[in-house]
């Protein structure tokens, strides 16, 4: 198992990783642009993702197993002026309940604290995903705050809760 940053070299596994897991982050989350799983979308969401890490704004990085990706994990909205950042992470189907959430949550902390001096990092999750809220919850962050009706996914209408951690 190993936490990389993401590059052009991870196109083809990411490709597979986000084609094989399409309607499953889709069961959850708001559906990406059907381009964006053709080589050239994926090539432009990396060089995207490479551009804002130069930019020292974002972070990205995929967990690799058995030469495959079954996670990925980022950080948003790095902000040098308050020291904070908002974290994001998605696991494959098949590798769910393996840890693997909080592996690259830890991998996460660990890279904001130490690359970037972010002493606070904030998570936003949907009702529809208790295994992220515990996910949280098992590495220190804490439930600040509910927010009713704040979207609408599959014809259900959700509220979403907002995590932190400080410091880090």
């Amino acid at each position: 198992m190993i936490f990389e940053t993401l590059s052009v070299k991870h196109l083809a596994m990411l490709l597979q990783f986000e084609s094989e897991n399409k309607a499953w982050f889709e069961s959850m989350l708001p559906p990406r642009e059907d381009y964006f799983y053709r080589d050239l979308g994926i090539k432009m969401h990396i060089y995207d993702a490479i551009i804002n890490m130069q930019l020292g704004t974002h972070y990205s990085g995929v967990l690799i197993v058995n030469e495959q990706i079954v996670a990925r994990a980022n950080l948003k909205d790095i902000t040098g002026q308050t020291n904070t950042a908002a974290v994001g992470y998605r696991v494959a189907k098949n590798s769910i309940g393996k840890g693997y959430a909080s592996f690259c949550l830890n991998e996460l902390i660990s890279i904001a604290a130490q690359h970037y001096a972010v002493n606070k990092l904030e998570a936003l999750v949907l009702d529809n995903n208790p295994a992220s809220k515990a996910v949280l919850l098992k590495c220190g962050f804490k439930a600040q705050s509910h927010k009713d009706n704040y979207m609408t996914i599959n014809g259900h209408t959700l509220g979403v809760t907002h995590f932190l951690r400080a410091p880090i």
